[in-house]
């Protein structure tokens, strides 16, 4: 196996594990949790003065980590199925 074919694999094999961590009991709270933390952060936002730079900030914050975790999980999920679809297509 070719360290090009390994690093495929080991995405594709984290794609599969963060899919399956959508799934489970930890997951759904854990983006149940952020995607309240983003909803907070946006009536923070909303209710803010606009003169108070640091509300802003804090609040700009928490949507932004609640988006980030999302992401980043999505974006595993994503990179695994297009090396998955690599790793098939070299097969054929």
């Amino acid at each position: 196996m070719t360290e090009e074919t390994e690093i495929l694999f080991d995405v594709a094999v984290l794609g599969e594990q963060v899919g399956q961590f959508f799934k489970s009991d930890i997951g759904q709270y854990l983006l149940d949790h952020a995607a309240q933390q983003e909803a907070q952060g946006l009536e923070a936002l909303r209710r803010v003065k606009c003169n108070d730079a640091q509300a802003v900030w804090d609040a700009q914050c928490q949507v932004w980590v609640a988006e980030k975790f999302r992401i980043w999980l999505t974006d595993a999920v994503q990179a695994g199925l297009k090396a998955q679809m690599i790793l098939e297509d070299r097969e054929e």
